[in-house]
């Protein structure tokens, strides 16, 4: 698996964890498709750098995505901004324009048409305010 099909398979087990209600990959059920990333270490790390963080990645989705709620974010677009921003504060052999590029990649594949540029916009916003 490379790291863009790895980084997708995370985006949906950060979904289903939000759908459900928990950000603890532990407590889910999750689908069988998606079931052997939990033998990838790096998205285990992400698991629980999201489930430790989540309320401080949340906080950074209010503060960058001006005019918008958490509540009024597609829950797509939020598992992809949730792994990106992740990756942004949290692990740093991930260089930033990759997290942002992406996740941009991703949201045009699960996204609807302006998916992508509202995740890049929040994203580079994140990006700058760690500058």
């Amino acid at each position: 698996m490379d790291r863009g099909e790895a980084r997708e398979k995370i985006m949906r087990v950060i979904f289903q964890m939000d759908v459900h209600g928990t950000f603890d990959y532990r407590n889910l059920e999750i689908i069988d498709e998606d079931k052997k990333i939990l033998k990838n270490k790096v998205a285990l790390n992400i698991f629980d750098l999201i489930n430790k963080n989540h309320n401080n990645i949340d906080e950074q989705i209010i503060k960058n995505s001006t005019g918008w709620s958490i509540d009024r974010i597609s829950k797509t677009d939020l598992a992809i901004l949730r792994t990106a921003i992740c990756e942004i504060l949290y692990v740093e052999e991930i260089p930033k324009a990759v997290s942002i590029n992406e996740a941009v990649e991703i949201a045009k594949k699960y996204g609807n048409d302006k998916s992508y540029s509202f995740i890049n916009a929040v994203l580079r916003k994140v990006g700058d305010n760690l500058e």
